[in-house]
Parts: structure tokens; C-alpha cells; sequence
């Protein structure tokens, strides 16, 4: 009898909070963690997750441990996280022991190992797995290929951005399912593998997810959807066509069998079609996301209106400022006549004074010359004649400051915002 997956009930709080694809694949898993776990009689398994670094929403998080929380888990990726049970390096050169967990699993990395490396991606896993290797991930076909090709292609349009994740299995290459079963046939594992993600209901849900990014990028909308999803659909999945697979490979006698009596009544069969059930009950969504993007197009004409008469006020605004600058300019205009004035007859002083105290200095020169030829008397003549000067001097300073400070009160009327507009109407 073919039945149906169901999630479990301590797992219903993440069923709400988690991307639908994410929340899939690691129940899926979880249910193989657990077959394993009757087979191989431990409460507790030691699991090391390679790749299983999640990032919701800025918040660096580790899913697996939401479905594990009674093992000892393990995370491995390539980023730097400080969360407790993570550790940085690279999975395909692992720095663990042979046989160092119970169970290896790895959940959409796959495909983002360049294909050289894939291999030995494989083998590490193998290498360090005391039991057994379950891995998860998106493998190639025509309709999978269409599907990402689709999806890529409306991100670059309408958000005019490049999916990251998606440009890696272009650049990359989507791995074949065939080509790594028979690759773990040849090195002698027992294997078998099983659909997940319903293809038609992932490219739907993703492009849902997309459309809401635009018209409402916070997460609230995005939470509403993969809970609809996990609550409605999550149990219809595990068919063909499928966008990923799982694969669980044993090292330990009897596992393969016991997982496969897990999954194998959960997977439901390809000629039972639901797409048009899954079709019918998202089409109101679909409509109402729609209706909401025209509603968001009228508003955004109407604040482009609302724009152009706040543009037009704006204009005037600096017309009416314009007016009263320049009236402030002729207001100030013979105030900068008088400083220019007055500087110009202090300047004419300062020059009757300078050419005083040249004679002056002359005249001592002269007197210093003869000193030696002259009495006491042309001694006191002479200290006369230095008196005068000092005081000549004197005035002169004085005269000299005062010229400088109606310079710098000019120079301060030139360089003011009144002179700067000044400027620009004479065209300087």
C-alpha cells in the first residue's frame, strides 16, 4: 500500500518558519536518520552535516540541528561561523579520521563541487562514515535544466540580479544521478535513492517566492507561503518528476534495507498526478500577487504625480529665494562701495606716511655721519630726530592695522554667500 509522508509533530514550529524546499529535504532526511538509527540500535548517532551552513535572512543558522536535537551533530562548510557544533574546511579534503562519525550527510552541496572534485568530494564522505553516507541534492535532466534555466532567467529580468546558487549549476554542471549510482556500484556500495522535491511544485513555489522578493522583500510574506506549502503539499512531493534526490548508501550491513522500508512507502507514484490539485490551490495566490503587483503600479503613478507637483513647489520655492537674494545684494551693495572707499583713502595716508619716515631716516643717516665731528648739542638734535620717527612709526602701525581691517572686512563681504551670488550674476 502506498502511503504518503507526514511530518513529524515536534517538527511542526519549523514547518512554519522554514524555507519549503529546506524544511523537505531535512525531514526526508531525518526520516533516514531515524531507519538508521532502529537498525544500527543507538538512541544517539554521532553526524557530521558537510555543507549544511544556512544563512536566513542574514542570520547565519545550522538547520540540521532543528531536526536532530537529541544527536551529536557536526557541521562543516566553507564560511566562517562562530555557532557551536561548526566547524570550517573543505569536503572534499576532510581533517577527520577514518570512520570518525556514524553517519555522513550532505544536503544541496553537490552540485556546488566543481565536477573535478566530485569524486573525491564522494570519497571523504565514504571515508569518514562509520555506517553509512545519505546525500541529498539537484541532479540533471532535461526538465530539471528547463526549470532552473526558467528560474534564472525571470530573477535576471525582473529583479535584475544573478542567482548565485543557480549561475554555480550552470557553471558548474548539474551531477547525473545515473553516472553516481553507478559510480557507487563500481566501488562495490549498496545503494538506492529516492525522489523529492516534485518539480512542477518546486518551479511554481520559487517563482511565488521571487515575485514576492519584488513586491514585498521582508520575510513575513515568504514564511505565510512555505507554511502554506509544508501544511498543504509537503505530502505529495516525493514523486517524479523530482527536482532532487536522495541517495543513501550503506557501510554497515542492512542499512539500505531498513531506510528503504522508511521511504519507499512515502514516495508516491508518477502516474498519480497532482499538479493540477497543486495548480488550483495556488492559482488564488498567484491572482491576488498579481492584483497586489497592478495595485503597487497605480501607486507608484500617483506618487510620480504626487512627485511632479512637489518638483514644481520646489521650483518656485527657489524662484521666490532667488527674488530675495537679490534684493539682499542691492542692500548690501553700497555697504562694500563705503568699505572700498575707505580703504582706498586709508592706503593714500599710509603712503604720505611712508614717504615721511623715508625722509625722516634720511635725515638720521646724515646726522649719524656727522656725530663724530658735532658737540653734545648735535647729540640731542639727533636723539630728537630718532623721537620724531618713533613716533611717525608708531602712527604709521596704526594706521597700517586700521587699512588691514577693512581689507579682511572686504575680503570677508567678497567670499560671504552674498558676494558668491554677486559673482555668478555678473558672471565671474
Amino acid at each position: 500500500m502506498i502511503g504518503r509522508a507526514t511530518y513529524l509533530p515536534e517538527l511542526d514550529q519549523a514547518a512554519h518558519e522554514m524555507p519549503f524546499d529546506q524544511f523537505g529535504r531535512y525531514h526526508m532526511l531525518r526520516e533516514a536518520l531515524d531507519a538508521c538509527r532502529a537498525q544500527l540500535d543507538q538512541p544517539m548517532l554521532t553526524i557530521l552535516d558537510v555543507g549544511g551552513f544556512y544563512e536566513d535572512n542574514g542570520v547565519p543558522t545550522l538547520p540540521i540541528t532543528r531536526f536532530l536535537p537529541a544527536d551529536q551533530v557536526t557541521v562543516l562548510d566553507v564560511v566562517d561561523c562562530a555557532l557551536p557544533g561548526y566547524v570550517k574546511g573543505d569536503g572534499a579534503s576532510l581533517n577527520f579520521g577514518d570512520s570518525s562519525f556514524d553517519i555522513v550527510v550532505s544536503a544541496d552541496t553537490l552540485e556546488h563541487i566543481p565536477r573535478p572534485r566530485r569524486e573525491a568530494f564522494w570519497h571523504e564522505l565514504l571515508r569518514v562514515a562509520r555506517h553509512g553516507v545519505i546525500l541529498l541534492a539537484p541532479f540533471g535532466n532535461p526538465e530539471v535544466e528547463a526549470a532552473e534555466a526558467l528560474l534564472f532567467e525571470y530573477i535576471k529580468t525582473d529583479l535584475e540580479a544573478e542567482h548565485q546558487q543557480l549561475k554555480e549549476h550552470r557553471d558548474y554542471g548539474l551531477p547525473v544521478l545515473a553516472e553516481w549510482c553507478r559510480f557507487l556500484d563500481d566501488a562495490g556500495y549498496v545503494q538506492r535513492s529516492y525522489p523529492t522535491g516534485y518539480l512542477h511544485a518546486w518551479i511554481g513555489m520559487m517563482l511565488i517566492k521571487h515575485v514576492l522578493l519584488r513586491i514585498d522583500p521582508g520575510p513575513t510574506a515568504q514564511h505565510l507561503v512555505d507554511l502554506y506549502y509544508n501544511r498543504s503539499f509537503f505530502a505529495t512531493e516525493r514523486r517524479e518528476p523530482a527536482y532532487r534526490h536522495l541517495i543513501v548508501v550503506e557501510k554497515t550491513a542492512g542499512l539500505v534495507e531498513r531506510v528503504d522500508a522508511a521511504l519507499a512507502p512515502t514516495i508516491m507514484p508518477p502516474d498519480e498526478d497532482a499538479s493540477a490539485a497543486w495548480g488550483g490551490a495556488l492559482m488564488p495566490a498567484m491572482m491576488t500577487i498579481v492584483e497586489r503587483q497592478l495595485g503597487m503600479v497605480n501607486q507608484q503613478q500617483q506618487a510620480s504625480s504626487a512627485t511632479t507637483d512637489q518638483q514644481w513647489a520646489q521650483v518656485e520655492q527657489a524662484r521666490l529665494q532667488v527674488e530675495q537674494t537679490r534684493r539682499e545684494v542691492d542692500y548690501f551693495r553700497h555697504y562694500v562701495d563705503a568699505y572700498r572707499q575707505q580703504i582706498s583713502g586709508l592706503e593714500r595716508v599710509l603712503a604720505d606716511q611712508q614717504m615721511s619716515v623715508a625722509q625722516l631716516q634720511g635725515q638720521l643717516a646724515a646726522t649719524h655721519a656727522h656725530l663724530v665731528h658735532v658737540d653734545r648739542r648735535a647729540q640731542v638734535q639727533a636723539e630728537l630726530y630718532e623721537a620724531a620717527i618713533r613716533d611717525l612709526t608708531e602712527r604709521s602701525n596704526w594706521l597700517d592695522g586700521q587699512a588691514q581691517g577693512l581689507r579682511q572686512q572686504l575680503e570677508a563681504v567678497r567670499s560671504g554667500r552674498v558676494m558668491r551670488i554677486l559673482n555668478r550674476l555678473s558672471g565671474r
